[in-house]
């Protein structure tokens, strides 16, 4: 459903609810795939918030056209 790069939003059902993040990894697990969302800090780094798919607690906003490096948090 979504790719690297993609801009997601959390939604009401997530405690990041309205936050922003960045698709940074996507992984399989079993019938369902994890992601890990990076969510920018400002003056203090980046959050790595992992969420599945079955979830349904993130919605696609767009694509990222500049990210990070992989293996880069700031």
């Amino acid at each position: 459903m979504f790719r690297k790069n993609d801009v997601v939003q959390f939604t009401e059902k997530h405690k990041w609810c309205g936050s922003l993040g960045i698709i940074r990894e996507i992984k399989a697990c079993g019938d369902d795939k994890r992601y890990m969302v990076g969510v920018p800090i400002p003056e203090k780094g980046t959050a790595f918030i992992y969420v599945m798919e079955s979830e349904c607690v993130i919605e696609l906003i767009g694509t990222a056209h500049l990210s990070l490096k992989d293996g880069d948090d700031e």
